[in-house]
């Protein structure tokens, strides 16, 4: 007796909801007809009256519908305009929009229209839109509930439920396109919205639950279902039934899971949902990154568990066909419609090719890693292709170029580490830092010039943590061996940094204070650093090879003599060079390891050194010294003179 009696009441509480919702929207319809036919026999008796007296509508008040022109005499006389009348009452209040020509002003506090209060906006936001989509909400719920209800105690069989669901579906999409024509563009969204939800979760009823349509006909359902929600929010240029549509058509293929893995028409249909999406429908905010997570969101979902080797091919197209429609999308907003990029579309730029190169690469490395270096290559290309395809078009802007020419870029230095071994390493992020600082200094970017430092600095990085031996060598030739040749290519570059930084500057093309000079430094002592450690490990190795301690104690003092020597020579050379090319920087640079070579040989040869080695570290040092004194005395004798 209780289940009957509260089967009453929930069936009396739905049919009342039901009620509500048919009558509440006829009684407001018929209220908002019976008070438009009142203000509009208001109107009509107002002028009327108007007309009459021959008065024209003053200023203050504006014409709610078509005016009424007094027929002009022959000889018009323009009278003095007798008192306004009075507003009847039924028009106070209403806004008015004063008729003024340019250059007229309004005294205050007449002619204006009242501007809506934020209170009255926010009531209008609550009461059209949260209001609307709250109560499709619960007649959501409360359908739920009922129907269940239902379901538990037998009233309704499988079908029945399937079609109740259908039906209502069907029902609030027409309705909401009803509403659409009447141009009741919020409401309709909202029913619209609701409609599709009922219709997926009946599909997923009838397949997942009771079994009632197999997979192929439910999944050919529910395609037809994204498309004609896709053309409802066309139709409505609603995106929020746009993304429901995207939604819905991911959810798909989770509702419609089987046992039996169909890749292929999976892959095949994620790339149609995102054809659709970015091609059919509009540039709406949030729909492409919509699309691209829920591709690899679900491609993530099938490859954890029904991934095997023998369906790499299938993945890498699928992969690479996703990368191609998402890069050619862009390209198409950018170049076809003319469509100015947003910061979505820069971000989905950027974030595409490097998933689909570590996405490719988890994929590949394992079989294909000597080809991972190319790929990484050609995907700079891609990039540097699309830059180039928009700046000879003109269609592109400053942000965007950079960005393109920068993803290319960081593919090139990526490519360098996985395509080469050690060394090469190194030489390839230099001379990449010297071409891309070239690059910046002809397009006058500085993100390409900071790219560039940062390359110079990870380049700098390796040849000291990474190449430079600092344990043991074996035996080897010195100069022409790869730890030296190498870097003397890397300094190099940096010589070559240092030449297109001062051409510039001189040029007053672009403001770089002494930023050559540093650059010039940081060569100059990387190169002292490089001679330094070929010199001692090179004796270090002789020593090594040496049976008899007192032969590997000489080659010891050999390499100390020698690289007080070469210290010497190298500290001459940069005075030289700074007497020469009058730079002043490397002067002190000469003075400086000047003054280290005097403290190692005090300190250190003259405490280690056998006494022949002393005097030949001393003479040499002494020599040099005297002739860098010299030179010192000679030139600035003659830039004395010449002044």
């Amino acid at each position: 007796m209780d289940e009957v009696l509260v089967g009453i009441l929930v069936l009396v509480l739905v049919v009342g909801v039901l009620l509500a919702g048919l009558v509440l929207p006829i009684v407001a319809l018929t209220i908002s007809i019976r008070s438009k036919k009142k203000l509009t026999e208001q109107i009509n008796r107002l002028e009327a009256a108007l007309a009459a007296r021959s008065i024209p509508i003053p200023v203050s008040v504006a014409p709610l519908a078509k005016p009424i022109i007094p027929p002009m005499a022959e000889h018009p006389i323009i009278p003095t305009p007798p008192p306004l009348p009075k507003v009847p009452e039924a028009l106070q209040g209403l806004p008015v929009t004063p008729q003024l020509t340019p250059g007229t002003e309004v005294p205050p506090g007449t002619g204006q229209a009242p501007r809506a209060m934020p209170a009255e906006r926010i009531e209008s936001v609550i009461g059209r839109r949260w209001l609307g989509w709250a109560a499709v909400t619960v007649i959501l719920f409360a359908a739920a509930f009922f129907l269940k209800y239902a379901f538990d105690n037998r009233w309704i069989g499988e079908l029945g439920r399937v079609a109740i669901g259908v039906a209502a579906g069907v029902t609030l999409t027409v309705v909401g396109f009803r509403y659409h024509q009447r141009r009741w563009r919020i409401f309709s969204q909202i029913l619209s919205a609701g409609g599709v939800v009922l219709l997926y979760l009946s599909t997923y009823a009838a397949f997942g639950y009771y079994h009632l349509a197999t997979q192929k006909p439910a999944f050919a359902y529910l395609a037809i279902l994204v498309a004609e929600t896709a053309g409802l929010a066309l139709l409505y240029n609603a995106p929020a039934i746009a993304i429901m549509a995207l939604v819905g058509g991911f959810l798909t293929p989770i509702l419609l899971h089987s046992e039996r893995d169909q890749y292929r028409s999976l892959f095949g249909y994620l790339a149609a949902l995102d054809l659709g999406a970015l091609v059919l429908l509009k540039q709406w905010p949030g729909l492409s990154s919509l699309a691209f997570a829920g591709t690899h969101l679900l491609f993530w979902l099938w490859y954890d568990g029904n991934y095997h080797p023998q369906k790499l091919g299938a993945v890498m197209v699928f992969q690479t066909a996703v990368f191609l429609i998402f890069l050619f999308a862009h390209l198409g907003r950018r170049l076809a419609r003319g469509l100015k990029p947003t910061v979505e579309g820069l971000g989905l730029l950027l974030i595409n090719p490097f998933v689909f190169f570590a996405t490719s690469y988890h994929l590949l490395n394992p079989n294909y890693h000597d080809w991972m270096g190319v790929f990484a290559i050609g995907l700079a290309l891609i990039y540097a292709g699309a830059a180039k395809i928009l700046l000879d078009r003109a269609a592109t802007t400053r942000s965007e170029s950079l960005l393109l020419v920068g993803t290319a870029l960081t593919f090139v230095t990526i490519a360098i580490p996985i395509q080469l071994q050690s060394n090469w390493i190194t030489i390839g992020w230099a001379v990449e830092a010297l071409v891309i600082l070239w690059a910046g200094l002809e397009t006058k970017s500085q993100r390409l010039r900071v790219m560039s430092q940062v390359l110079f600095a990870l380049a700098l990085v390796r040849l000291v943590f990474w190449d430079t031996p600092f344990d043991t060598r074996p035996m080897f030739t010195p100069v022409v061996n790869k730890y030296f040749l190498s870097s003397l290519a890397v300094t190099a570059c940096l010589f070559g940094a240092a030449f297109l930084y001062r051409t510039v500057d001189q040029r007053k093309e672009i403001s770089a204070p002494q930023l050559w000079l540093v650059i010039l430094m940081v060569g100059v002592v990387t190169l002292w650093f490089v001679m330094s450690v070929e010199d001692v490990t090179f004796f270090a190795a002789r020593a090594a090879a040496q049976k008899v301690s007192a032969d590997a104690a000489h080659e010891r003092w050999l390499g100390q003599m020698g690289l007080s020597v070469l210290w010497s020579v190298y500290a001459a050379a940069l005075a030289a060079m700074g007497f020469v090319r009058r730079l002043s920087a490397a002067r002190w640079a000469a003075l400086a390891l000047f003054a280290l070579t005097t403290g190692k040989a005090m300190l250190v040869d003259i405490a280690q050194l056998q006494q022949l080695y002393r005097i030949i570290v001393f003479f040499v040092l002494g020599l040099l010294l005297l002739v860098v004194s010299w030179g010192y005395q000679k030139a600035f004798h003659s830039w004395e003179s010449s002044k």
